[in-house]
């Protein structure tokens, strides 16, 4: 009887690896397609670490850059001031996969090649579930992913207190956002100074509300027009100043509010024509993956909720966050399999491994935002449910001139080609007078 010879196999790809050859095809495909269309690239700005750990700090910046002068002055000097600091680092995670000597004494090349790729889809998928569900760690209480064996708490880098060398950070979502407390600032100029990106839009989406689409028009804009204003860690303008990209999960009602409010010129009656101030203000980009799953729940965004819909939406500013840091996964190293042979099991096994992780030094680029009430959320015995405390949501109060509903304008309208003054023709079904 003549067996598959591993060694043979893993001495002479040409002849016998068939595994090494299911391997590179593997790459080619999954990764370029992987690549394409990642969810976790529309969220997190993608960040290659080179070391075990790497700090980032702010800097206060210059309070001041000149003064006015006397003749024979010498130039006065200005120096600027240590902001806050993040530490950032990488957990590593690995896998295995083995094919027995059965499966190579057959050599099936393409049965090998379609498990390696139905794993290396796994791993994948089970990266961009974890990056996903990072994000309800941006809340401010520690998760635990079971799939992952991972436990995760993101916080930005500001602290509670405005000391930079305070250890207690604020969560990446809050109301209660610092800036650096210089010597000599009062409580209440403190105070003052404190900053939200964790807003709640209390519109109901069930039909019974008048102007809804219109109210959230302007709660969107009110929301933008403050990232737009935020300050930075010394108190001046941060410069978040680009188009802001709401994303959200898949549904049906969620989306179809959104996508008419992005849609829509104007509201107006017979009397009144007010502008959307939403409209070209926003892009989306929507996502299953923000649903969850039953082991990684996301009450957040879920479309799973006592209201019928989803709640929570991202509002982000790619354009801040690709110079900042912002929302990042950092990798160490990319993700690889090594193909080695095996005893116990006899075969061959695949060693996958990455070393990775996510954080979010800088809040500024993001925001939270709920179409609902979080008092409806939140109960004060659940601890699951502090993320919905709405002691930590700023709410925004949209202004509406008047409240009509959603019409189209005489220019959205393509001019008939029929006479209007041509009789019915009888064929439109009513009934005779």
């Amino acid at each position: 009887m003549r067996y598959f010879n591993i060694d043979k196999g893993l001495e002479l790809p040409q002849k016998f690896n068939i595994m090494h050859n299911a391997l590179d095809e593997l790459y080619a495909k999954r990764d370029e397609e992987f690549l394409k269309d990642n969810p976790l690239k529309q969220i997190y700005k993608m960040v290659p670490l080179n070391q075990f750990q790497k700090s980032f700090g702010s800097s206060t910046g210059f309070k001041q850059a000149f003064e006015q002068t006397v003749d024979y002055a010498s130039y006065p000097g200005f120096t600027s001031g240590d902001g806050f600091r993040t530490t950032i680092s990488y957990k590593p995670f690995n896998g295995k996969i083995v094919f027995t000597w059965q499966m190579l004494l057959e050599a099936d090349k393409s049965g090998i090649s379609e498990t390696l790729s139905d794993y290396q889809l796994a791993w994948q998928r089970q990266l961009v579930e974890f990056g996903v569900y990072a994000l309800t760690s941006f809340f401010g209480q520690a998760v635990y992913d079971k799939v992952s064996k991972t436990r995760l708490k993101i916080s930005s880098a500001d602290t509670v207190d405005g000391d930079p060398m305070n250890e207690v950070k604020n969560p990446v979502f809050t109301n209660a956002h610092t800036v650096v407390r210089r010597e000599g600032m009062s409580d209440a100029e403190f105070n003052s100074m404190k900053q939200s990106n964790k807003f709640f839009i209390n519109v109901k989406l069930d039909g019974t509300e008048p102007g809804a689409l219109q109210k959230i028009a302007n709660g969107l804009h009110q929301i933008k027009v403050k990232m737009n204003k935020y300050l930075d860690d010394n108190g001046k303008r941060a410069g978040v100043r680009g188009t802001k990209k709401l994303v959200m999960t898949e549904d049906a009602h969620l989306n179809q509010v959104i996508d008419n409010i992005l849609a829509t010129y104007s509201w107006s009656n017979d009397t009144n024509i007010e502008l959307n101030p939403a409209k070209g203000g926003f892009t989306t980009y929507v996502t299953s993956y923000l649903d969850g799953n039953i082991d990684q729940p996301i009450p957040q965004f879920s479309s799973d909720t006592s209201y019928g819909h989803a709640v929570g939406i991202l509002m982000l500013d790619d354009a801040y966050n690709s110079v900042n840091k912002g929302p990042m996964m950092v990798e160490r190293l990319g993700f690889s399999m090594r193909c080695v042979r095996t005893d116990d099991p006899e075969g061959v096994k695949y060693l996958g491994k990455q070393a990775f992780d996510f954080f979010c030094p800088s809040w500024r680029g993001i925001a939270y935002v709920m179409i609902g009430d979080p008092n409806d959320f939140y109960d004060s015995d659940d601890a699951k449910t502090a993320w919905a405390n709405p002691a930590t949501f700023t709410e925004i109060k949209p202004v509406v001139n008047y409240v009509t509903s959603v019409s189209l304008s005489k220019a959205d309208i393509t001019p008939s080609t029929e006479d209007e003054t041509t009789p019915p023709t009888g064929d439109e079904g009513g009934e005779d007078e």
